[in-house]
């Protein structure tokens, strides 16, 4: 490689490197462990429900999940029927609001995890992140955690 090309490469490289610097004030450096979910748009599996894990019993078709869209609505599956509704964000403030469903009959087992997992959206007051899993919380206390799905 001439002399000069080499010169321009080191250049450009020193520029890029010191444009990444990080300040105070600056963004971490990327780790390539940056989340490549956020809570609107991103496909939310049920995990854990008041702290006990959710499973998929033999006779259910679909996971538990919600997805909450950037116009403020959500929609997903309850275990037995199809759940739509809205929310509304401020900061980590988050709550459910005129949610509404299908109205199918499923066998008892999922009949209860639909009424649990409808009572727990509804009592809904908040959120977190930990790692790939959305926290919902209901005065600071956790009551659902999902686990965001790659589609």
């Amino acid at each position: 490689m001439p002399h000069r090309l080499q010169s321009l490469f080191l250049a450009a490289a020193i520029a890029l490197a010191a444009g990444c610097a990080a300040t105070p004030h600056s963004a971490p450096p990327d780790t390539g462990l940056t989340p490549s979910y956020s809570l609107t748009n991103t496909y939310w599996k049920l995990t854990q429900l008041d702290g006990a894990d959710v499973t998929m019993a033999p006779q259910q078709e679909r996971e538990v999940r919600i997805t909450l869209t950037d116009d403020g609505k959500v929609h997903g599956f309850t275990g037995c029927n199809q759940v739509m509704g809205g929310y509304t964000l401020a900061g980590t403030a988050l709550r459910f609001t005129q949610l509404a469903g299908t109205r199918m009959a499923c066998p008892p087992p999922l009949m209860q995890l639909e009424s649990a997992v409808l009572a727990n959206l509804n009592s809904v007051t908040g959120y977190r992140f930990d790692g790939e899993y959305l926290i919902l919380l209901k005065d600071g206390a956790p009551v659902a955690r999902f686990e965001s799905v790659y589609l």
